[in-house]
């Protein structure tokens, strides 16, 4: 540089000297700086390849996670129906074991029991026919109520024969503890 370039820059020779040696260093490990940056480049790739990292997946269709999903919930379904039908086999109890004893009235509870006729008791004696029956009133007994009650099914008829038994003139004048005579044989 010219000494007049130098004065105007205000820039001593030192400064320079020193930005020259500065050049001079860059240029010559500039090489250097590549082959290094080069090397670790190699060995950051050789460590991905060992670290074993495989490319994803494709992503499934929807129609694979509805099948899938359709599936699933019908087993779930079919479980769940097979264990509570399970569950209410085994808490209610088996009205065929118990059988009621000969001569005894048994209250219905709804449910219908079948009891096998004893044959040989059939053909020595023949069945008790019934006439009547005694039934106490109580609170919410409705004379239809009775009627289905003892009959399976309403019946004006029955209702009649329950009145003219009893010498009911109102059929709705029930009360409490009240007794009344039920007539079987209609």
């Amino acid at each position: 540089m010219n000494n007049t370039t130098l004065r105007r820059s205000n820039i001593t020779r030192e400064k320079v000297a020193m930005m020259e040696a500065l050049n001079r260093y860059n240029r010559e490990h500039q090489d250097e700086d590549f082959y290094r940056k080069q090397s670790k480049n190699k060995e950051l790739d050789a460590l991905w390849q060992s670290f074993g990292v495989k490319q994803q997946k494709t992503e499934k269709a929807p129609q694979v996670y509805f099948v899938t999903g359709l599936i699933t919930g019908v087993i779930i379904t079919l479980l769940i129906t097979t264990f509570v039908s399970l569950l209410i086999n085994v808490s209610t109890p088996k009205d065929d074991s118990i059988a009621p004893e000969k001569g005894t009235a048994v209250e219905s509870s709804g449910k219908f029991t079948f009891i096998p006729a004893d044959t040989s008791s059939a053909k020595t004696k023949p069945a008790p026919v019934l006439t009547n029956e005694e039934y106490v009133v109580k609170e919410g007994d409705t004379l239809e109520s009775i009627v289905i009650r003892f009959y399976g099914s309403f019946d004006m008829n029955k209702v009649n024969a329950i009145q003219d038994v009893n010498k009911m003139a109102n059929p709705n004048a029930l009360s409490i503890g009240q007794k009344l005579i039920i007539p079987m044989n209609q």
